[in-house]
């Protein structure tokens, strides 16, 4: 079974409950995506977060823009809560390679699902994400980020179905031509603060991309082979 159907069919609801404590004490000044939204001054006026648990972070973005927020999230227990905390955030409960919406937004942000995701639905994911994201919008992607590429057992499962997947996740998106780098920002994932000695295992960035589908390519007067 893909793993992404063992968090939509429940382990999406036990990852809830296990964290539901730290949501709640969710400390918006550290949070990295939060961050990089107050350290650029943007102002989306439409927001979407994939993997968004019961909304946490969008309902600190919301009261910072007063813009609309949107959560994609698997776990139907973290939308329930989520409903009932923050009613002014639209809950859809769907998975990254799989979007149950058609709208296009300013800012998306996807913070440490890409290591979750089954390397099947990877491409599909990143497909995805990209056309949530509006032309000259914004995409924040948060996760671990290893000089390496490492992957690492899901210790919550004894039969080890689940891995976890940590690399750069900006990279595809930056290798496709169709965004560019605005910042990175790194961090040390247990001590949960900015750092420039990280280890390996335990290093963590977040990327603030820009999209711009057409306007950052450099006009040639060469002609392509088979032009008359």
């Amino acid at each position: 079974m893909l793993q992404d159907n063992i968090f939509m069919r429940g382990e999406g609801d036990r990852w809830f409950e296990r964290n539901r404590r730290a949501l709640n004490d969710f400390d918006s000044a550290a949070d990295l995506p939060l961050r990089l939204v107050g350290l650029y001054d943007l102002h989306p006026e439409s927001i979407l977060e994939i993997g968004a648990a019961n909304g946490f972070r969008l309902a600190a973005i919301h009261m910072r823009t007063g813009a609309p927020v949107v959560a994609v999230e698997p776990s139907s227990q973290a939308i329930l809560e989520g409903k009932a905390s923050f009613p002014f955030v639209t809950f859809v409960r769907g998975m990254a390679h799989a979007i149950p919406l058609r709208e296009r937004f300013d800012l998306v942000i996807v913070n440490f699902v890409f290591h979750w995701i089954d390397r099947a639905h990877l491409f599909q994911s990143v497909a995805e994400v990209d056309r949530m994201v509006r032309d000259g919008g914004f995409l924040i992607i948060g996760d671990f980020h290893p000089s390496n590429r490492l992957r690492v057992p899901y210790h919550h499962l004894e039969n080890h179905e689940i891995q976890t997947y940590k690399q750069n996740y900006a990279e595809p998106f930056l290798a496709s031509g169709l965004y560019h780098p605005v910042c990175l920002l790194t961090a040390d994932h247990a001590a949960k603060k900015l750092a420039a000695t990280a280890s390996e295992e335990e290093r963590i960035g977040a990327w603030l991309l820009r999209k711009q589908i057409g306007d950052h390519y450099v006009a040639s007067a060469m002609k392509s082979n088979g032009e008359s």
